[in-house]
């Protein structure tokens, strides 16, 4: 429901950039690979050099997120519950039969969920 909400409000406040491909249709997140690989290409064939600088965003994402978030105009109760999703999370380990002591998460999207691409969307909309 929240993932469904969240999408209707991107996509009827027009929020997300032109660049980004996530959740977005008939786009995808490998059409920036062929855009990079086809860009890599005329420059190597132009005798070019070419740079690519790439970034691991994955921890600092919440960081930002509920920022976001307020500045996208999202609060009440669906701010609040990304809020306790993203807050105070536990996690354990399983090798072989044992379970490893609960450890606590102190930031970063959760992977695996169903909310986390739209979250990690919003976190990384304005980059570009």
């Amino acid at each position: 429901m929240i993932v469904s909400r969240l999408k209707w409000c991107l996509e009827y406040c027009k929020i997300l950039g032109m660049p980004q491909s996530g959740l977005k249709n008939r786009r995808r997140t490998t059409d920036h690979i062929l855009r990079l690989h086809d860009t890599v290409q005329k420059s190597l064939a132009n005798r070019h050099h070419v740079l690519a600088i790439i970034i691991d965003l994955e921890e600092a994402c919440d960081m930002v997120l509920l920022f976001k978030l307020v500045e996208m105009g999202i609060n009440g109760i669906m701010f609040n519950f990304i809020n306790s999703f993203l807050s105070r999370r536990t996690c354990q380990v399983r090798q072989g039969s044992p379970l490893s002591s609960t450890k606590t998460l102190e930031n970063g999207i959760p992977h695996g969920s169903v909310l986390s691409p739209i979250l990690f969307t919003i976190a990384i909309n304005d980059l570009p």
